[in-house]
């Protein structure tokens, strides 16, 4: 009996994306998801949860929330997630999910905002 999510139930490819810290023109340290990030592939299982639709300011901004299951255990809560074109912010710290065993696999909350 495995202690973790069995493969075939994580089909999907996709790609973690580590920022690097990098110090930016006027002096000031950020991250940097482009050039100096680690891009790792992983498997997982991402679903859409939930999806809103607000008209603030203007804009007509929509929210996406989306549900990333992986055995993967090294998530951050600065993490960037690629997966069919799209680009998934970490939303919130990943969630280690326990059984009496111990740790089974991580559940991270992601969002996109668009528009």
């Amino acid at each position: 009996m495995s202690d973790q999510v069995p493969e075939h139930l994580l089909p999907q490819q996709v790609v973690q994306v580590r920022p690097a810290r990098v110090t930016d023109a006027y002096g000031s340290e950020t991250w940097d998801y482009e050039g100096g990030a680690t891009r790792t592939p992983i498997t997982g299982w991402i679903q859409q949860d939930s999806r809103a639709r607000a008209a603030a300011d203007g804009r007509d901004q929509q929210t996406e929330g989306w549900l990333l299951i992986t055995n993967h255990q090294d998530t951050g809560p600065l993490d960037q997630y690629e997966w069919q074109g799209l680009t998934f912010e970490t939303n919130g710290p990943p969630n280690p999910v326990f059984t009496p065993r111990g740790l089974h696999h991580r559940e991270v909350a992601l969002v996109i905002y668009t528009g």
